[in-house]
């Protein structure tokens, strides 16, 4: 007498018929055996086997049913069925161990969605590289966002989205605290500048380093860790200019805090404006919140944009 076999697809109950003395492969992923089939044990076995890896295969099993498991091995990458669609599990949303330049393993947790990985959050407390054996990993989080340019894949503490172009991961949502203190925007720059350089408009690109007193051009600071960088894509040599917050700048000679500061003739510095004899609102690059008590150069701290 044939089996009448139940199943849900899409949510609504079902039957499918099997056969005596056959085997059924219709209906399901599996190798079904009717009564009397002869052999039905090499059936069985298989069917075992197939259940405990998941239909392992890198193209998905034919005539699959709802909530069916598949693992699909060169994705590395679980999948269920559902509304005759396969659903990614993403089963390496979870922590695992990535290698960094030097062959130490971080544990991180790799979020993927249908395959795409969006982000790798990360507990260490410094900076580290992902090591380019990584390959399932690494290009999609280069430093310049083109998978195919070889660059540093840098993890920073926390979340990170992957920089991959043809993804366009971004953020949604409303911050209420930032970590660290100055609004930035990245120009194209004439040259490499460190951090505290005083930057104005001009030169053979967008920007250039400031190199006279009371300089009408001076846009703004070269910054260490903004809080916010607009314009990140920008290709070529580049520079981030704080133009709103606080950041370390270069100066010469001696500052009190709260000192106006303009630029001066020694190149990429401020100075206090109680150096000069008279000033206006356009050479104001900022006001410092602490003392400098040498002649020579240094840094201080300023609050770009307050004048």
């Amino acid at each position: 007498m044939a089996y009448n076999i139940k199943k849900y697809p899409n949510g609504a109950l079902d039957y499918f018929r099997i056969d005596d003395n056959s085997q059924n492969v219709a209906n399901t992923s599996l190798t079904l055996v009717g009564k009397y089939w002869v052999g039905y044990g090499e059936s069985i076995a298989q069917n075992s086997v197939r259940l405990l890896e998941n239909f392992a295969s890198d193209t998905a099993p034919d005539n699959a049913i709802e909530g069916q498991l598949w693992w699909k091995p060169v994705e590395q990458q679980l999948f269920i069925r559902h509304n005759n669609d396969w659903l990614g599990i993403d089963s390496d949303s979870k922590t695992t161990e990535v290698m960094d330049t030097n062959n130490v393993k971080h544990k991180v947790v790799v979020s993927k969605v249908n395959g795409v990985i969006i982000s790798i959050t990360s507990s260490d407390t410094t900076p580290w590289v992902i090591n380019t054996s990584e390959t399932l990993i690494e290009p999609y989080f280069r430093n310049n966002g083109e998978v195919t340019i070889s660059d540093s894949a840098t993890i920073l503490p926390g979340i990170n989205l992957t920089t991959d172009k043809n993804k366009e991961a971004v953020f949604h949502g409303t911050a209420t605290h930032a970590r660290y203190a100055d609004v930035a925007e990245l120009y194209a720059s004439d040259n490499e500048y460190g951090p505290g350089h005083v930057m104005k408009i001009g030169g053979t690109d967008e920007v250039t380093e400031t190199s006279q007193e009371l300089d009408e051009d001076a846009v703004g600071v070269v910054t260490t860790d903004p809080a916010l960088l607009m314009n990140s894509r920008l290709p070529g040599i580049t520079v981030g200019i704080a133009l709103l917050g606080r950041v370390p700048c270069n100066v010469v000679g001696k500052v009190t805090k709260g000192d106006r500061i303009v630029t001066s003739n020694t190149p990429g510095h401020g100075q206090s404006a109680r150096n000069v004899s008279t000033y206006g609102y356009q050479h104001v690059i900022g006001r410092a919140v602490e003392d400098k008590t040498t002649d020579d150069t240094g840094t201080v701290e300023v609050i770009v944009g307050v004048k």
